[in-house]
């Protein structure tokens, strides 16, 4: 399977290091902001909660300019408060950053997403947060080049077969995609003793980097300097193709796929009694009661697949 890699892309660094070029290209335009009252961010997505878990959000959502946003966090700065600011906006509809991205050297992300066979990037985010500020654990279900383009940010990425070692909330949880882990330089072993055998990569960005994140790859990012700046663009994975029939093996991770979409399948009409079916599954197996309804379901499932019995 494919690896991250960093590399230089060619950005007019010298603008971007002063925010008043961000103003200027955001101007007075209201972009979500949130407000943590620690330095995690977590995502969540409260319309994906079908298992009805009891939730609250970790963070508050705001619709700030930017330079409210600015002048906030220099507040929060000055008050030597633990809460921390991270504007997180997506750039599609925004026209007075055309001309920006405009400016870029687009050749090389053009012709990595050419040679890999994806779409052309479909989808896009800006970030800009204070130092300490940090995104948990999770990974994306796209392919993801992301940009460093003010300050540093430091990084650790762990790969996509690493999954149950990374304990991720069930996917009926509005938490999906992310570890319960949270922070790998705080992980707690005795909730989450598997986390040991996880094998991590450590790096820090710097403006001007570009960083390839793969599908699934799981990362951990803090921002090392105060209002740094990244912007990610995800471009679509191709489908596996299955015109010459289903192949004969599978490679870990796409193993690591199917144990993901098995999961959703068997959520089916009840994912609010995920946990029981699962915890159902896993006592059934261990005592090898292969009449047990969803074991034969299961089974049933990897075998169309042609998932051998023993992974």
């Amino acid at each position: 399977s494919r690896q991250p890699a960093i590399g230089a892309f060619g950005l007019w660094k010298e603008k971007w290091a002063s925010l008043s070029h961000v103003g200027s290209l955001l101007g007075k335009r209201k972009v979500l902001v949130k407000r943590s009252p620690n330095s995690k961010f977590r995502y969540f997505d409260l319309k994906k909660n079908s298992g009805k878990f009891d939730f609250r959000q970790p963070v508050e959502e705001l619709q700030l300019a930017f330079d409210e946003f600015s002048a906030e966090s220099e507040k929060i700065f000055a008050e030597g408060s633990s809460s921390k600011m991270y504007l997180q906006e997506t750039l599609s509809g925004h026209q007075e950053m055309a001309e920006e991205f405009s400016s870029w050297r687009w050749e090389l992300p053009i012709r990595i997403s050419h040679s890999c066979g994806w779409g052309l990037p479909d989808s896009n985010e800006l970030f800009v947060g204070m130092r300490g500020a940090e995104t948990p654990l999770h990974f994306d279900e796209r392919e993801n080049l992301f940009f460093q383009i003010r300050g540093l940010k430091e990084i650790v990425v762990f790969p996509f077969v690493d999954y149950p070692r990374l304990y991720p909330f069930p996917t009926t949880h509005p938490c999906d995609r992310q570890s319960m882990v949270g922070s790998p330089n705080e992980a707690d072993l005795e909730a989450f003793p598997k986390f040991r055998e996880a094998a991590g990569h450590y790096a820090v960005l710097k403006a001007g980097d570009l960083l390839y994140l793969p599908y699934g790859w799981w990362h951990w990012l803090r921002n090392l300097d105060d209002m740094a700046i990244s912007c990610s663009f995800w471009s679509t994975t191709p489908p596996t193709d299955l015109s010459q029939g289903v192949p004969d093996s599978f490679s870990e991770h796409m193993l690591t796929r199917v144990r993901r979409n098995l999961e959703s399948m068997l959520a089916g009409s009840t994912p609010e009694l995920l946990n029981e079916t699962m915890l159902n599954l896993a006592k059934s197996l261990e005592e090898k009661k292969e009449s047990d309804e969803t074991v034969q379901q299961v089974r049933g499932l990897l075998g169309a697949v042609k998932i051998p019995l023993a992974k």
